[in-house]
């Protein structure tokens, strides 16, 4: 009868371990690999260079949106804040109407 002590569980992890290790460089490997073909092509369809006032024009649009988001986001927690100030005072003339 063979009866498997500790050591067969250890020798299991160890060569587990190993497979891991290799796997991981591997993946790694694979990855630097796509790096690099990711970088030997240039991105095609974007222009190099922008045309005259077109930069302006996309950092006008962005503060505008910075803008609308900000009211929005200050709308929405005015909204918020009185919504939840309305439930607080309807639970506390509840409360002193059932406690009166």
């Amino acid at each position: 009868m063979n009866v498997m002590g500790g050591e067969g569980h250890v020798f299991d992890m160890i060569r587990r371990t190993k497979q891991n290790r290799k796997m991981l460089q591997e993946r790694r490997d694979r990855m630097k690999d796509l790096v690099e073909k990711m970088n030997e092509k240039p991105l095609t369809g974007y222009p190099n260079k922008l045309a005259e006032g077109e930069m302006e024009q996309i950092e006008r649009d962005i503060k505008s949106r910075e803008h609308d988001e900000k009211v929005y986001y200050t709308r929405f927690m005015f909204a918020f804040l009185g919504i939840l100030l309305l439930v607080m005072l309807v639970a506390w003339g509840m409360w002193r109407m059932l406690g009166a």
